[in-house]
C-alpha cells in the first residue's frame, strides 16, 4: 500500500493533521534563514519562479510564500469576452449536467442539488462542470473568470480527504463530503454560473477578498446573500487556498471549452472558454 493512501482511511485524523500543518505553516522564520529556505522549498516543490515576485526575505512564513500574489504586470488581461481560468492547475474533469439534473465527476455521481445548494436546479440543465486540481507547486490564488457579480455564498463543513486524482476513489464522493464553499454568480450577460471551492487534506483555510468573514472559523453550514451583489472584473483576485485543493466551475453551455481534458490551466492568461454567444 502506498503510504499516502493511509490519508484516505476513515479513522485517519485528517482534520487534526490539517490544523497542525496549518499552525506550522504560520511559524515565523528568522530573516537570515528565509532566502536559502525558500529557495530550497521552491526547488523541492517545483514552484514556477515566474510566479514569485520580490525579495524572498519578505515572506515571513511558509503560508505567506504559498499564498503569494503574482508579480505586478506578469499576466496582463486580454480585453475580450473570453473567460479565463479561475486558477492555475490541471483540468481533471469536464462533465455535463444531464436532463435528470445529475453529473459524474471522477467516476462519482452527484445531483445538482448536492453540488449547488441554494440555487435554482433547473437553471443548470445542460451546464458544464470543469474540475481544476491545484497541486502543491501551483500558484494558489483564484481569480474571477469573467466580469461577474456574486449573488450568494454557501458554506458547508466536512471532511478533508485528499483531492489528488491519484488518491480519489468513487466511493469517497469528495465534492459532497469535503469542506467547501459555493458561490452563486452571474456574468455580464446575466447568465447564472457557480464556483465551488473544495477543501482537502492540509487545506483547512480558504479566504475571499470580497468578504473577509467567508471561510472564517468556525466551519459550519451557513448561507449568505449579497445585496448589492459583489462586483468583480475579469481577472480580479478573489482569494486563496492555504494549501493545494480543487475548484469546480459550473459554466453556461454556450461557452466553448478551449482546454483539453488533463491539460494545464493558467489563471488570468489562459482562455478556458470562448464565448460564442
Amino acid at each position: 500500500m502506498e503510504v499516502r493512501s493511509l490519508f484516505t482511511v476513515p479513522a485517519f485524523p485528517r482534520v487534526a493533521m490539517s490544523r497542525a500543518v496549518g499552525a506550522i505553516c504560520k511559524w515565523r522564520i528568522p530573516k537570515f534563514m528565509r532566502r536559502p529556505l525558500w529557495r530550497r522549498v521552491i526547488s523541492k516543490l517545483g514552484i514556477s519562479e515566474d510566479t514569485v515576485g520580490g525579495d524572498l526575505q519578505s515572506f515571513a512564513t511558509f503560508l505567506e510564500l504559498f499564498t503569494r500574489k503574482l508579480p505586478t504586470g506578469s499576466r496582463p488581461i486580454a480585453k475580450n469576452e473570453h473567460w479565463v481560468s479561475p486558477a492555475d492547475g490541471r483540468l481533471v474533469e469536464h462533465a455535463f449536467v444531464s436532463p435528470e439534473l445529475s453529473l459524474i465527476l471522477k467516476g462519482a455521481p452527484y445531483s445538482v442539488s448536492e453540488m449547488l445548494p441554494g440555487g435554482c436546479e433547473a437553471d443548470y440543465l445542460g451546464y458544464q462542470a470543469l474540475q481544476i486540481y491545484l497541486a502543491p507547486y501551483n500558484y494558489h490564488r483564484y481569480h474571477a473568470p469573467c466580469d461577474m457579480q456574486i449573488i450568494s455564498a454557501v458554506t458547508e463543513p466536512g471532511d478533508l480527504q485528499p483531492v489528488d486524482p491519484m488518491l480519489m476513489r468513487r466511493s469517497m464522493r469528495i465534492m459532497k463530503t469535503n469542506r467547501r464553499i459555493l458561490l452563486h454568480c452571474v456574468d455580464a450577460k446575466q447568465r447564472p454560473f457557480a464556483l465551488l471551492y473544495v477543501g482537502a487534506l492540509n487545506v483547512g483555510g480558504m479566504t475571499f477578498g470580497f468578504d473577509d468573514s467567508l471561510g472564517a472559523s468556525p466551519w459550519q453550514h451557513s448561507a449568505r446573500t449579497y445585496d448589492p451583489p459583489a462586483k468583480l472584473n475579469k481577472g480580479d483576485d478573489m482569494g486563496c487556498f492555504e494549501m493545494g485543493s480543487t475548484v469546480v466551475l459550473f459554466a453556461p453551455p454556450q461557452l466553448q471549452c478551449r482546454t483539453q481534458l488533463d491539460g494545464i490551466t493558467i489563471a488570468l492568461e489562459d482562455f478556458l472558454f470562448a464565448d460564442e454567444q
